[in-house]
């Protein structure tokens, strides 16, 4: 158990567990026991140094846990392969060594969904069943979002692009130049891409391995009457701005193009449905749109995230 107080004060450091260290960013007002702490849970292949201007924003207002997954940042490498169970064990083992108690707010994006509730079912098989009092659903993955993504229909259009540019997130982007710069750093760093890389490799499995647990539709729901919010950004636009600027660059044979647009006509009905079905989660929960974002809300609009942060902390 750790010495340091991380309910008290702003702490960027290291925590050791039994096989590798993670790094641990942890800010806001200072905490009672009693009092909630938000967790973080990025997306597949991604840094939590995407979620600096949401870290700005919350910081202002509730206690903020970020850390780094391991193999990204200032994290080491583990021995475990990425499987979404591994990835909640190991956070839960750094809530463990730094003593950093539940009730617990949940902000997951993309396949942070999947790790999140991986997380959930972990500390309710050990008796938690109110270790986490809210959650928000950042266009989040659930078991069944493998029939939309990751799909090779939509990999010939990708070919050759710098993806940033391609969804016009130099333009559209809330983090500051040198939070900016400090992301793409990461992202092209030869070590992230590693781990990025064999994170993939597990995706589908552990997505398939979540769904064994039929946590949707469970009577009572998961989360009891805990507040669940799903916020929706569109991906699909993400897509059709891939499509255009693969056409730009002449990618895609006629066939894969068509391919390509047959594919998001489903896109996006699937896509609202999988989210949709999330709500089971909770007696209490409720969707939204971030209707000025593509898949990346945290990137183009943190304070819809923080704002609804806030809407759980209140409920």
């Amino acid at each position: 158990m750790s010495q340091t107080n991380y309910n008290k004060d702003t702490h960027s450091t290291f925590i050791s567990l039994s096989t590798h260290r993670l790094f641990l960013s942890i800010s806001g007002p200072d905490r009672t026991p009693d009092q909630p702490i938000v967790l973080i849970f990025p997306g597949v292949g991604t840094s939590i140094k995407e979620w600096a201007a949401v870290k700005r924003l919350l910081e202002q207002t509730v206690r903020t846990l970020f850390y780094e997954r391991a193999g990204y940042g200032e994290s080491d490498e583990s021995p475990n392969p990425p499987t979404a169970i591994n990835i909640a064990m190991e956070l839960d083992e750094l809530l463990t060594v730094a003593d950093i108690q539940p009730p617990y707010v949940i902000v997951c994006h993309s396949y942070g969904g999947i790790t999140a509730r991986e997380f959930i079912h972990l500390r309710q098989q050990r008796g938690g069943s109110d270790d986490i009092i809210g959650m928000v659903l950042v266009d989040a993955n659930q078991e069944q979002s493998i029939a939309n993504w990751p799909s090779p229909v939509l990999d010939p259009l990708a070919q050759g692009l710098d993806f940033n540019a391609a969804l016009g997130l130099p333009e559209t982007r809330r983090l500051t130049d040198d939070e900016w710069a400090a992301m793409l750093k990461e992202n092209q760093s030869e070590r992230h891409q590693k781990t990025s890389g064999k994170e993939m490799e597990h995706y589908i499995d552990s997505c398939k391995e979540l769904g064994t647990k039929k946590q949707l539709n469970r009577n009572p729901p998961l989360l009891g009457n805990h507040p669940v919010v799903v916020l929706m950004g569109n991906a699909a636009s993400d897509h059709w701005k891939v499509y255009n600027a693969g056409i730009a660059i002449g990618n895609g044979t006629e066939q894969e193009r068509a391919d390509y647009r047959q594919k998001m006509e489903e896109y996006p009905v699937l896509d609202e449905k999988f989210q949709r079905e999330t709500l089971s989660l909770s007696t209490r929960s409720v969707f939204r749109w971030a209707v000025n974002s593509g898949h990346w809300v945290h990137v183009t609009e943190p304070e819809r995230i923080v704002d609804e942060v806030i809407s759980v902390l209140t409920a």
